[in-house]
């Protein structure tokens, strides 16, 4: 217990002037057992709060680390923000995710188009503009890979762009057949093009 005492030889002073100077001689006195004890739980008590911090950054830190771009596509398609997708230094396609499942994720831009990511691809994903009204669902019934989808686009004959990774220019036709590897497309001037899968970065279906 802390207690605070004169010093014995200020007792019974009478005068203002050594009321002042036995003020300022006063000292504090404690056990010291005490002082010991209060100081090791402050230090105990840091030393939790930096092993908890310590934790929760490196749960933090693992949870990113786990997450591929698949989840990642998903993740916004929940949240609904803008997004911008990039490929190469040529093509960037921005608006919101309609759908994500597996290696495909779907973007819905601002005029309408629908542009169908291969996430297995040379594809980046910036977010543009957070959103705070939230995001949508993945639907059940929608593909479940970007090969899915582009049979789904082969049997529905829509005309498409065709963006490759690694030249500026898209490709514009119908695709006429999804092999198992590559994909048959017949442009728009009836020239026939076979195009490597792993090559193609996003398939584009324009607003009509």
């Amino acid at each position: 217990m802390r207690r605070t005492v004169a010093n014995v030889r200020c007792r019974g002073a009478g005068t203002a002037h050594v009321r002042s100077r036995c003020d300022n001689r006063r000292v504090t006195t404690g056990d010291p057992f005490e002082e010991l004890d209060e100081e090791l739980r402050h230090r105990m008590a840091g030393e939790f709060r930096r092993t908890a911090e310590e934790d929760e950054y490196a749960a933090r830190k693992a949870a990113l680390r786990s997450r591929s771009l698949a989840d990642v596509a998903f993740e916004l398609l929940g949240r609904g923000d803008v997004v911008a997708a990039v490929v190469g230094s040529w093509h960037r396609y921005q608006g919101t995710m309609s759908h994500a499942k597996g290696s495909l994720a779907s973007l819905t831009t601002g005029i309408g188009d629908s542009v169908h990511l291969n996430l297995e691809g040379p594809v980046s994903l910036e977010v543009v503009e957070r959103s705070a009204a939230g995001g949508r669902s993945r639907e059940p019934m929608a593909a479940e890979s970007f090969m899915a989808k582009l049979r789904e686009i082969e049997l529905s004959e829509h005309p498409v762009d065709i963006v490759l990774h690694s030249v500026e220019e898209s490709i514009a036709g119908r695709i006429e057949a999804v092999t198992k590897d590559h994909v048959m497309l017949v442009t728009t001037d009836s020239r026939t093009w076979f195009v490597p899968i792993r090559e193609i970065a996003a398939v584009v279906e324009r607003e009509t």
